[in-house]
C-alpha cells in the first residue's frame, strides 16, 4: 500500500514538475542611459556615484551589524565570566569555612574523648553508697510523714 502511494507521488512529480507551477519573475534589468535618453522600462535610475553609495552603505551596514553582534556577545560573555568567577570565589570561601568548622568539631570531639578515657570516675562506689543512703532516708522520711498525717 505504501509503495503504491509513493509510486503515484513520484509519477505525479515527474509528469508535473514543480517549476511548471512557479510564477515567472521579472528579470532584473539595467541599462546605461546618456543624458536626454528615455528609459526602456519603468524603475529607478541610479547614477554611478549613487549606485556606489548604495553598495557601500549596504556593506557598511552589514559590517556594522556584525561588529555590534560581536560586541554584544563579547559583553555578555564577560558578564557571565564575572558572575561565574564571583560564584567560584564564594564557593571556595564557603568550602574553606566548612572545612575549618569540621576541623574544630573533630578536635573538640577528640579532646573530650581523651579526657573521658584519661580520667575515669574513680569514685563510683561512693556515688552508689550515697544513692542507697539517700534513697533509704527518703523512704523512711516519707513513711514517717504519712504515718504522722494519718494520726
Amino acid at each position: 500500500m505504501k509503495n503504491k502511494i509513493i509510486a503515484q507521488i513520484l509519477t505525479f512529480g515527474l509528469v508535473f514538475p514543480a517549476p511548471l507551477f512557479a510564477q515567472e519573475l521579472e528579470e532584473p534589468k539595467y541599462t546605461h542611459l546618456d543624458s536626454g535618453e528615455l528609459a526602456p522600462f519603468t524603475g529607478t535610475l541610479f547614477n554611478p556615484t549613487a549606485l556606489a553609495q548604495l553598495i557601500a552603505d549596504s556593506q557598511f551596514s552589514a559590517e556594522e551589524c556584525d561588529l555590534q553582534i560581536e560586541y554584544e556577545v563579547s559583553k555578555a560573555r564577560i558578564e557571565m565570566k564575572l558572575q561565574l568567577d564571583t560564584l567560584q570565589v564564594s564557593y571556595d570561601a564557603l568550602e574553606e569555612k566548612h572545612q575549618l568548622l569540621m576541623d574544630i568539631k573533630n578536635s573538640e570531639i577528640n579532646t573530650y574523648r581523651e579526657m573521658a578515657l584519661d580520667q575515669p570516675n574513680k569514685n563510683n562506689q561512693w556515688w552508689l553508697a550515697g544513692g542507697v543512703v539517700v534513697g533509704i532516708g527518703l523512704s523512711l522520711g516519707t513513711l514517717y510523714a504519712t504515718t504522722n498525717i494519718t494520726q
